[in-house]
């Protein structure tokens, strides 16, 4: 079973091929090259400009793929591209990595048949992923081409490179207040080592073929919930400062590593369908990723988050 996944040294890609690879799958990648594989068992290494038309054609047009996970596609041209130079003959799944921010703004959870559009907390990423969505559904009802569509919440664990639950890591450590939106909003998380479980799953499900499947898991927490059992896994404490932002004028991605929304996704749709379901709750999935941490001791930053300290000053200021 030969398999190719755009992408391959970030975070969602690498855990996808490196689990692939422990399966027993030949596994094929394509990257840019910029980045060196902490891994093996790779077959073979493409690297190209995926946006490049001809770095396509030159890698992977004379292969012949019976899966494809495309992890690295954020817009359609992205995936016209890819597919423009695939060899089909033997392609089984085209699994596409889209995202739950190609739902229009919502305080409810959604289900998958939600209406799809802009939404102003996630600007062009989930537009454009969205837009991607739409051009493989056509391929599916015009040629029967054999999409699968995931749409996962936030995703977190071991060798994350955005700086999520990082950020509260180093704050607890260090004993550094944490300064949070004020309010109650909820939202979902899902694991690395499901999410992948979940991607692998769908190439075993005939009626996964056409369909797109929200991902997560189902526990709902708020943001207080969320750094508390940061807290709580690395066993120590300390002071949660709820922002008020009607006092405190700084947007909340300036000291605040999520979008301050509710982002819920119904799973029913999946379960029913037989893929596999996420395990991992927060506590035993923060508890995975803090061990990591302390082994790995990452260097991960947001330029975006600077502010940080200045609204814990502010916020004491306007108390």
């Amino acid at each position: 079973m030969k398999i190719l996944v755009m992408g391959g040294t970030e975070f969602v890609s690498s855990a996808l091929t490196k689990h692939l690879i422990s399966k027993g799958y030949t596994v094929d990648i394509f990257t840019r090259g910029m980045k060196p594989i902490k891994y093996d068992g790779v077959r073979k290494h493409f690297k190209g400009d995926r946006k490049s038309v001809e770095d396509l054609r030159v890698n992977i047009s004379n292969e012949r793929y019976d899966y494809i996970f495309d992890i690295s596609a954020y817009a359609k041209e992205d995936v016209e591209k890819l597919i423009a130079v695939l060899n089909k003959e033997n392609l089984k799944r085209y699994v596409f990595c889209s995202s739950g921010s190609v739902y229009i703004p919502s305080e409810e959870m959604v289900a998958e048949e939600f209406t799809r559009g802009e939404n102003v907390n996630w600007g062009n990423y989930g537009l454009d992923k969205k837009k991607a969505e739409d051009y493989l559904f056509e391929l599916y009802e015009n040629e029967s081409f054999p999409i699968t569509i995931f749409r996962p919440t936030y995703i977190y664990g071991e060798e994350n490179n955005l700086y999520r639950e990082i950020y509260f890591f180093d704050r607890v450590v260090k004993g550094l207040d944490i300064p949070i939106p004020n309010g109650n909003k909820k939202t979902q998380f899902i694991h690395i080592s499901d999410l992948v479980k979940m991607f692998e799953s769908a190439i075993y499900i005939e009626k996964a073929v056409g369909q797109a499947y929200n991902v997560t898991h189902p526990q709902i927490v708020t943001w207080q919930q969320f750094v508390e059992a940061a807290m709580k896994v690395i066993n120590r404490n300390t002071n949660i400062k709820k922002v008020d932002g009607e006092k405190v004028e700084v947007a909340v991605r300036e000291y605040f590593p999520f979008r301050n929304v509710t982002y819920l996704l119904d799973t029913k749709k999946a379960k029913a369908d037989g893929l596999y379901i996420p395990q991992i709750d927060l506590f035993e999935g923060l508890k995975l990723a803090y061990d990591w941490y302390c082994l790995a001791n990452p260097k991960v930053r947001d330029s975006k988050m600077d502010k940080a300290d200045l609204v814990l000053e502010l916020q004491r200021a306007s108390s």
